[in-house]
């Protein structure tokens, strides 16, 4: 009984640490040894924001010369051996801190500091020494005094600032150097699973591009197209939403991977200019700008400003609606409503303001992925705030038709 006792005891460590094995995540992010030199309180500064950013990106792995705890950091990093033996990092992001600077700025209102760092930036591959990113930059903070923030003070959130927005534009240019590419494995209605996750550091909310390599008079090219964003990501694997698919290739081709793109956006801007008629008497132009989620939910706001033999209006409106996209042909159908204001006013100063709501329907046709045509039909149910002199409005049809612009 005792022997049978010790071999289940046995077996079950045995399998326990197998699963633990089989479960464990191989962290394939890329590492950053950070170093600045220059000014040397900039330079600590660009180094903790730079830090900080990538950090809760979690796309890296990162090191800064204070997490190493070497008193000659500099003396080492000339010593190529030593980097290739003792640090297990993939790139060195070598900052050189050229020129930092305060301005005292004022104009008849305002006075403000300006503080400029001006910054070269390398990145190195560690493994090889070749410089694969060079840029000279010029960061910027402003910080304005007045009556609760002193003289001191303003220079020193001017010059925070300054480092800061270095450090950001140097994350984003890593972001925009190092993108992170995956394989589909399977396809599934609107979804592609891919063969990567937090193991290469995908996060929630990325952003991802189609790309299939071709073949042209023997030179091979790669085509980008269409949106996805991680869904769902896991240690190993993740879940992309198709939000768009190319119009330049297949995406259902074997062929096709994936590509982190960080200028994508989860969003689409609408943007349109159009005629607009009112009962068939004012006529007038308007404009509008919205948001298309991809989720079927639009908002927007509209101005508007019609014209006819006596008066002239102006409409200020915010749109919401249910975006229904047609597969079949790239357009889409919108039902919504208008909520604002219009404002009236008549040759013989005579005025009025109305609060409104227009029930809408709407259809997009778009020729290309950016540019559409548009049309919008509805009812304006207009409710009086004020009125001054005779002024003669009521509940009318609409109808507008013009150009659209996505982006």
């Amino acid at each position: 009984m005792k022997k049978i006792l010790i071999l289940s005891i046995f077996v079950s460590i045995f399998l326990l640490q197998l699963f633990s094995q089989s479960s464990r995540v191989i962290d394939l992010r890329r590492s950053f040894l950070i170093y600045t030199e220059g000014n040397s309180s900039i330079g600590s500064l660009v180094e903790q924001y730079l830090k900080n950013n990538l950090e809760k990106q979690g796309k890296y792995k990162v090191l800064t010369k204070d997490d190493l705890l070497l008193e000659n950091l500099r003396e080492m990093l000339k010593n190529e051996n030593y980097i290739k033996k003792n640090l297990e990092m993939d790139f060195l992001v070598y900052i050189q801190i050229l020129e930092s600077f305060p301005n005292l700025e004022r104009s008849k209102e305002l006075t403000w500091w300006e503080y400029r760092i001006i910054a070269k930036i390398n990145v190195v591959k560690i493994s090889t020494g070749e410089n694969i990113y060079s840029k000279l930059h010029t960061s910027s903070g402003t910080s304005y005094i007045n009556a609760s923030t002193s003289n001191f003070e303003t220079l020193y959130y001017s010059r925070r600032s300054a480092a800061n927005n270095l450090a950001l534009f140097i994350a984003t240019e890593l972001n925009k150097l190092f993108k992170i590419r995956a394989n589909i494995v399977a396809k599934e209605n609107n979804y592609v699973h891919i063969d990567a996750g937090r193991n290469v550091g995908i996060r929630k909310g990325m952003m991802f591009e189609f790309v299939i390599s071709k073949e042209l008079n023997g030179e091979f090219y790669d085509l980008h197209g269409g949106k996805l964003i991680a869904e769902e990501v896991w240690n190993n694997n993740s879940l992309l939403k198709i939000l768009e698919t190319p119009k330049n290739f297949n995406y259902q081709d074997q062929n096709v991977y994936v590509l982190e793109n960080p200028s994508l956006s989860p969003i689409r801007t609408i943007t349109r200019i159009f005629y607009a008629n009112e009962g068939f008497k004012k006529n007038g132009i308007g404009f509008e700008v919205g948001i298309d989620d991809y989720e079927h939910l639009y908002t927007g706001f509209s101005f508007v400003f019609l014209f006819d033999e006596n008066t002239i209006d102006g409409d200020i409106d915010f749109k919401l609606g249910y975006l229904n996209y047609l597969s079949e042909t790239d357009s889409t159908f919108l039902f919504g409503i208008l909520v604002g204001f219009k404002s009236v006013t008549a040759s013989d100063d005579a005025s009025a303001l109305y609060f409104k709501l227009t029930p809408v329907i709407e259809y997009n046709y778009y020729f290309s992925e950016t540019f559409g045509l548009y049309l919008e039909a509805g009812y304006n149910f207009l409710f009086p705030i004020e009125e001054i002199g005779n002024i003669e409005s009521t509940n009318d049809f609409k109808i507008s038709a013009g150009v659209t612009f996505r982006f």
